[in-house]
Order: C-alpha cells, then sequence, then structure tokens
C-alpha cells in the first residue's frame, strides 16, 4: 500500500507538467522500454532485430515511432517468449483478456507496478476517496476465500459486488440490500451491467441513495444510455478506457471533454491505416504502450479500438492529453460478400444525430451476410420514424448486396454485462 501512495503522489505532480516536459518524460520512458524489452524478452530481441534495429538505435527516443506495431496475434502465438528475464512468480502475476469481443489472450502483469495509484488518481478526478465504500457490476471471478481476503484488505471500507452472470431478482436484491447498508460513494462496472441494473430499478420503482460518481468501461456509451444511468443513479457519469492488457488507460474528468490518458504511465497513440499518428479530430486505431510493466512488456501494441486525439489543454487544467471516447472496435465491422467493409465507428454512430430514439441497439450481421439492427425504442416521439430513417441509411450503405431487416425489441442480452453493438457471425 505504501507503494501505492508513493506512485499516487508522484503521478498527480505529472498532472500540471508543462505539455513539453511531460512529452519528453513520455518519450524517455518509452525508449527506455523498448531497449529494456530488446535486452530481456526473446520475442522483442529477435523481432527488433528482424526489421533492422539494434540497441544502440534505440538510445534515440525519435526511434519509437518506427518500431513495428505489435499485433494480438503475435501475442497468442508467442506468449512465452513475450517475458522477460525478470518474469518470476515473485514478480508476474497470471492475466489474460476475457475474449467476449475477440480471441483470448494469455499474459503476465508486473505485481511490482502499484496499479491501484491509476485507480486512485481517476477517483480524485471524480470525488471519490479510496477509502470511500464501492459498488462494483462485474463478471465474479472470485473464489470465496479470496472475496473475503479482498474485504479483510480493505476494511473498514466496503467493496461490494453485482457478477453481471447473475443479474437476477435474487442477486439484484441482495445487491440492494448491500447498498442501503453502506451507501456507496462510487458505483462502478460494465456498461451493460449497470444499464440493466438502471432499468430494474426504474422498472420495479426502487430508488437508491445517489452516489458520488458513476463509473462504466468496457463499451462504447451512447448519449441515451448516459442520460439514463444518470437520471436512475442521480449523479454523474464517467466513461474511462482500461482493459485485460493494461489495467488503466484513460479517463474522464469533471469537464466531460474526452478522456485524459495516462501519458506518463502509457503511450496512447491513434494511427491511421498507414500506421502513423493522426492528426487531433481524425478517427483511427489506438497503439498501448504500458511503461510500467517490465515482465511481459506490451510495446506499440495495436489494442484495436477506434477513437480521435483532442487538441489544447482541458478546462480542468490537468495537462495529461486527451482522447475522444472510443467508438468501437476495427474488428467489430460489417463485412460484405463483395469484400466491402462497414467501419464499426460508424456503425456505433448511427443513432447520433437521434439520440433518443432508441435506448439501446445492437447491429447484428448474421452469418449469410444479412445483416439485423434490433432496437429498443427510446422517448422521442417520432422514435419508430427516425429508426425507419436509419434503417434506410443502412441499406443505402449496403446498396443490394445484402438484406437489413429491423428487430424492435424489448432487451437485447450482454455479454457479461459487455454491450457489444456491433456482433457479426461472419468467418473472417
Amino acid at each position: 500500500m505504501r507503494d501505492s501512495r508513493e506512485r499516487f503522489r508522484e503521478i498527480v505532480a505529472h498532472e500540471h507538467m508543462d505539455p513539453e516536459r511531460l512529452q519528453a518524460l513520455q518519450d524517455q520512458r518509452a525508449i527506455a522500454h523498448a531497449r529494456f524489452a530488446m535486452e530481456h524478452s526473446p520475442y522483442y530481441r529477435d523481432r527488433y532485430s528482424a526489421a533492422g534495429f539494434t540497441l544502440k538505435d534505440l538510445e534515440d527516443p525519435a526511434a519509437f515511432a518506427s518500431l513495428p506495431i505489435i499485433e494480438k496475434s503475435e501475442v497468442r502465438e508467442h506468449s512465452d517468449r513475450f517475458a522477460s528475464s525478470e518474469a518470476n512468480p515473485k514478480t508476474a502475476r497470471p492475466a489474460g483478456t476475457g475474449g467476449s469481443t475477440s480471441a483470448p489472450l494469455k499474459l503476465l502483469h508486473d505485481r511490482r507496478v502499484p496499479v491501484r495509484a491509476l485507480e486512485w488518481r481517476l477517483y480524485r478526478w471524480w470525488g471519490v476517496h479510496p477509502s470511500d465504500n464501492i459498488a462494483t457490476i462485474y463478471r465474479q471471478f472470485w473464489s470465496e476465500k479470496e472475496s473475503q481476503r479482498h474485504s479483510l484488505r480493505w476494511w473498514p471500507s466496503r467493496r461490494f459486488q453485482l457478477d453481471t452472470s447473475r443479474l437476477d431478482r435474487s442477486s439484484v436484491d441482495a445487491f440492494i440490500s448491500d447498498w442501503r447498508r453502506w451507501n456507496p460513494s462510487l458505483l462502478t462496472g460494465y456498461v451493460g451491467g449497470i444499464v440493466e441494473l438502471a432499468r430494474m430499478l426504474e422498472d420495479r420503482g426502487i430508488s437508491l441513495s445517489p452516489p458520488v460518481a458513476v463509473a462504466v468501461t468496457a463499451a462504447p456509451m451512447s448519449p441515451a444510455q448516459r442520460t439514463e444511468i444518470e437520471a436512475v443513479f442521480r449523479a454523474p457519469v464517467y466513461d474511462h478506457y482500461r482493459c485485460g492488457e493494461f489495467p488503466w488507460i484513460a479517463g474522464e474528468c469533471s469537464q466531460h471533454d474526452g478522456m485524459h490518458t495516462f501519458a506518463d504511465l502509457r503511450k496512447v497513440e491513434v494511427v491511421g491505416t498507414d500506421d502513423r499518428q493522426v492528426a487531433a479530430g481524425v478517427t483511427g486505431e489506438t497503439v498501448i504502450t504500458d511503461l510500467t510493466n517490465r515482465v511481459f512488456p506490451l510495446i506499440r501494441y495495436r489494442l484495436g479500438d477506434r477513437t480521435s486525439p483532442i487538441d489544447g489543454v482541458c478546462r480542468c487544467g490537468v495537462t495529461l492529453p486527451r482522447i475522444s471516447s472510443v467508438a468501437g472496435r476495427v474488428t467489430e465491422s460489417a463485412r460484405l460478400p463483395n469484400g466491402q467493409v462497414i467501419a464499426g465507428d460508424f456503425l456505433t454512430e448511427i443513432f447520433v444525430k437521434n439520440p433518443e430514439a432508441v435506448r439501446q441497439f445492437q447491429v447484428h450481421q448474421q452469418a449469410d451476410y444479412s445483416i439485423v439492427l434490433r432496437c429498443i425504442l427510446g422517448s422521442s416521439p417520432r422514435a419508430e420514424e427516425e429508426v425507419d430513417s436509419v434503417v434506410r441509411e443502412l441499406r443505402d450503405v449496403v446498396g443490394d448486396a445484402v438484406p437489413v431487416r429491423l428487430e424492435l425489441v424489448e432487451t437485447i442480452p450482454h455479454d457479461g454485462g459487455k454491450i457489444r453493438y456491433i456482433k457479426s457471425d461472419v468467418i473472417v
């Protein structure tokens, strides 16, 4: 815990650094990490050597942007060779991705990194103290013994959880009972799980004491969903960016004007189709480097999410750079028989002009390439008409290639609390 407090003080100091000094700090840390990986990881040694790099080259921070981008398939196929010489049972903790939106990956987290400090950074922006009671809505991976150990570690603070794989009435009732007993300052979890809980509470006419903040992650959040969550819990909603590979990457501050990247500990690049950094306001793919994990380096790792850089310093005064909310994943696209691809960031924004038309939607491409648009109608008095206009737009985009069908539904299933805006059964 002491290491976390020390790291927290350090990163708080970085939040108001001059942008040029902050960039220089990140550049030095990034190239030093790449050099370490080439010296201590078999995979990076061979990968960088094959690309024509030497250790001498990796003394120059300018070389970093030319390093090869690492694909998920490389980690999947060669995970054992990514581990560095520092990886051992004392320093490395097995980790991975769940695979609900892509094939699972196995990797290692560095036990020596006080990641709680990154969480506390977000709490500070949201007005939450680390010692406050916190309610979570995630998939439950802990055994009973692990849950008891977690509770003892945070005593007398309370951390209680609703398992997104068990969103039934009895589990929700138990969660409501815990909420009324402990009055959490923060509710955090998957967008899908929190939306489901909000609708259950609204349908049953149940009101809970408002937390200070609600934090969501794991999927894009539509404006209508943000409004819905804020109305039910009577608290501001904050988006943040994290995944199995990188525990924390970025998050919203009180201004809700994009997400600050943790540039002192993560290097977030947004690249175009040529794998070069895009300009502010231009959408590209996220390529992430963890500047802290020395047991399983992930350097210039293509995470596959879509976002855009935001120019200028945020009104909150924090100088950490910003990106827009993640719009969708490259892998979550629709593909037509003629080879045309409809980008995921287009599909996730099909209701951006009419956000009140739907409460939730999903674009599901069937194995025969046909497209089903599932919608839960929203509060707009012209909801059906607005949904029909989106269906016509989709049909215009695909032309005569495949049929597009509309389904008006009451619920849309989620994968363990993660909403999949674009789902495809097409084998690529």
